[in-house]
């Protein structure tokens, strides 16, 4: 039996230890091909009003009713402060009480029905890679 013990404590790691590392590795793999960089999200979204650098002057911009905002500009407009939790609220749209004559697509839902084949995306991660990314542009005073 003090022959067989060490074989079968091999067997049990196995095939209790091994499977969960590939499957761990596999839904690792899985989450960083369904991730959508904040650059890929802003100019599959964003780009066509906001312009490809964020500035507003997207192909589409000339056709709405409201110039899109210079979305480099919103630190610099807020006292220096990127307004994150306020951006946040923009783009989601769904807490917005009366859209009115918003021009802007309500993301929230948007982001929660797009069916791209990553279930592990959420609307609310969409999002919060929107806001980080326009942190990341925002225009800096030269000093």
């Amino acid at each position: 039996m003090s022959r067989c013990a060490p074989w079968l404590v091999l067997l049990v790691l196995a095939f209790g230890v091994v499977p969960s590392v590939i499957a761990a590795g596999r839904q690792q793999q899985a989450g960083a091909v369904n991730a959508r960089p904040g650059p890929e999200l802003f100019k599959t979204y964003c780009a066509s009003c906001h312009g490809n650098e964020g500035t507003g002057n997207g192909p589409l911009a000339r056709a709405l009713r409201h110039a899109p905002s210079d979305l480099t500009q919103l630190s610099k407009r807020n006292g220096g402060m990127f307004p994150g939790a306020r951006v946040r609220r923009i783009i989601d749209g769904r807490d917005v009480e009366s859209h009115g004559d918003r021009e802007m697509p309500v993301w929230g839902d948007a982001f929660k029905s797009t069916r791209d084949g990553s279930p592990l995306e959420t609307a609310d991660a969409r999002i919060a890679t929107l806001v980080s990314y326009l942190e990341s542009i925002q225009q800096r005073d030269a000093q």
